[in-house]
């Protein structure tokens, strides 16, 4: 029996995940979504932070064809919601309170900044961390969902057969 799993999701995922025009690709888009669809089928935990969430919006409201990008930001819209209210399809990590922000940033310089991880890329990577040592412990298995190899070096337990585009 294989370990369940827990998935961190990077805006890159998100991007094939939503298909946004200009960030996507039909390769990456079909194997991303068949990911997931395998995923929920495991019954994996899904974890998206703010900063990612703020990420795709800002991409969508980039998209030149406005019946596209309004369709886009109403499937954004409405996973949110579904999220927040029923904790599908995925659980959204809430944004920081001011301590654990300070803490953030400390670790954005201390441990990130150098390997060139920004600051909401420092997010995913202490949310995949904190998810490992407090919640999901052996058998469990944390991953990052990016195609940022410098991000994927980072999580908390190698994925076999990881994606990276």
């Amino acid at each position: 029996m294989n370990a369940p799993q827990v998935y961190v999701i990077d805006t890159s995922y998100l991007l094939e995940l939503f298909a946004v025009p200009g960030c996507s690709t039909k390769e990456a888009v079909d194997e991303i979504r068949s990911r997931f669809a395998d995923a929920v089928k495991r019954s994996a935990r899904l974890y998206l932070t703010v900063p990612s969430i703020y990420e795709l919006a800002n991409h969508i409201s980039h998209v030149p064809n406005g019946n596209v990008r309004l369709s886009l930001a109403k499937r954004l819209r409405d996973d949110v919601l579904s999220s927040l209210e029923e904790g599908v399809p995925w659980t959204i990590v809430p944004s920081q309170q001011l301590s654990a922000f300070k803490k953030l940033v400390v670790s954005f310089v201390d441990n990130h900044i150098l390997g060139g991880i920004d600051l909401s890329d420092s997010t995913l990577i202490d949310e995949a961390r904190r998810l490992k040592d407090t919640t999901y412990r052996s058998p469990w298995r944390v991953h990052i969902w990016t195609k940022d190899k410098r991000l994927k070096a980072r999580e908390p337990d190698s994925e076999p057969r990881a994606y990276l585009g």
